[in-house]
């Protein structure tokens, strides 16, 4: 009996149409729908300079109206069908997904086409997203861990464009007139610059209608638009443009008038690529990826510092960072900066426990092979695998490398990332002077 049925996965069939895009599929016999995502293999940090936020901007206007049809003819007519259709922007990517029922698929396609290659950027449309989007910008500068975030990662990334913050900033996004927009768009959108995936109950005749709505032939001006320069030094020599006569390069403080603290205490990490990256993904789960990790234990169950504590990763395709993040009462920051350290230091000095490495290769086992279940899974990852790695990695190939990874792997990495002597610690909170009990 097989106790393995990943190790038969089939991989999507890849097809690069004339226009230069990819298309993928995944023929799923059991499903009912499908689903279809739309990629752009560039994100906000592959934005020239004075046009951060463009990538999310050009997400919003594209729902905004056609050159054929308006924003509420869109919106109804994907209604009227059933379709969820749902966008969204991050630092390596952009994403138009759609999930239909069958019988409307090919009509889904080809608005969801028309609505990303023929945007009308109508200027009294342009103006009033740009009002929105500066309304979002704000709301995330007044929600704290945010906030925080942004400029926890853009000291640690430098010069690197991956710390500018996907939004953008307020001036940029009043720039992006119509004139603007209609120029960039054509690059953005051009078909090598796209990754189409779809997966669930996929027919016959679904292949030709994609191909006749997206394979549209390069922009002339197209060039690989993806950002290439890498950061891969420890944070002290991440810090590029600051005094370090005045400021401090290891600490990081913003007050506002709040009740919590919010911290980030982390380091530059690894690209999706680097051969450390299965290593330090199962650091940050046994770190504090769950109930049982070292530092939830420790923090929150046997010292009870802080409601949320958790590690995570930010990998890209040529950087990233790790961080462990959460936020306390202001009087208990100093003692949990300690806890991270002393458990950080003890993995490095006492490495870790067979049975410690065992279950963690479990779990991020799990996720992995959880990832093969349901159709907007599949989708996600065909796509994905194609922009971050230019192919389709199998689930057996993580999984045999998972199994691979050794105690010494980890307490290298350990020390090379998770050291507490080359952290930053980040703060977002009240000023302690100025607090007032509740």
């Amino acid at each position: 009996m097989n106790f393995d049925p990943y190790r038969n996965e089939t991989p999507p069939l890849r097809e690069v149409l004339p226009g230069g895009a990819v298309l993928l599929t995944t023929p799923m016999a059991t499903a009912h729908a499908v689903t279809l995502g739309v990629w752009l293999r560039t994100g906000s940090q592959d934005e020239p300079d004075g046009l951060g936020g463009i990538s999310h901007f050009l997400e919003h206007m594209v729902f905004k109206g056609s050159t054929e049809r308006s924003a509420f003819e869109i919106a109804n007519t994907f209604d009227s069908m059933g379709a969820a259709v749902d966008a969204f922007t991050t630092k390596d990517a952009v994403a138009f997904t759609m999930k239909v029922l069958p019988e409307y698929f090919e009509q889904v396609v080809r608005l969801l086409a028309e609505m990303l290659l023929k945007p009308a950027f109508d200027p009294k449309l342009v103006a009033l997203e740009q009002s929105v989007v500066v309304e979002e910008i704000q709301e995330a500068l007044d929600t704290p861990d945010d906030r925080l975030h942004d400029a926890f990662a853009a000291r640690l990334y430098g010069k690197h464009r991956r710390g500018r913050p996907i939004l953008g900033s307020p001036g940029a996004v009043r720039s992006f007139n119509p004139d603007l927009l209609k120029s960039n768009h054509p690059r953005i959108f051009s078909g090598p610059n796209m990754v189409i995936s779809m997966a669930g109950n996929i027919q016959d005749k679904f292949r030709d209608v994609v191909v006749d709505c997206f394979d549209a032939p390069p922009h002339p001006e197209f060039d690989d638009l993806r950002f290439r320069e890498t950061t891969t030094s420890p944070v002290k020599a991440a810090i590029v443009d600051l005094d370090l006569d005045e400021l401090d390069p290891f600490s990081l403080e913003i007050t506002s008038p709040i009740i919590q603290t919010y911290f980030e205490v982390g380091n530059l990490g690894v690209a999706l690529g680097h051969p450390d990256r299965l290593p330090v993904f199962l650091l940050t789960n046994i770190l504090g990826g769950g109930m049982s990790s070292r530092i939830f234990q420790a923090v929150r169950e046997r010292e009870g510092l802080a409601y949320t504590v958790y590690n995570y990763n930010d990998m890209g395709r040529d950087t990233g960072l790790v961080s462990c993040a959460g936020s306390c009462s202001p009087e208990k920051l100093e003692r949990i900066i300690d806890v991270i350290s002393v458990e950080y230091d003890r993995l490095i000095a006492e490495g870790l426990r067979d049975s410690e490495i065992l279950n963690n290769r479990a779990q991020i086992k799990s996720q992995l092979i959880f990832s093969l279940e349901g159709m907007v899974n599949k989708m996600f990852r065909a796509a994905r695998n194609e922009i971050y790695y230019g192919r389709f990695v199998p689930v057996e190939e993580l999984v045999d490398k998972v199994d691979s990874v050794e105690g010494d792997d980890l307490v290298r990495c350990a020390k090379s990332y998770f050291d507490p002597e080359s952290l930053l610690v980040a703060t977002h909170g009240p000023d302690i002077g100025m607090q007032q009990e509740l």
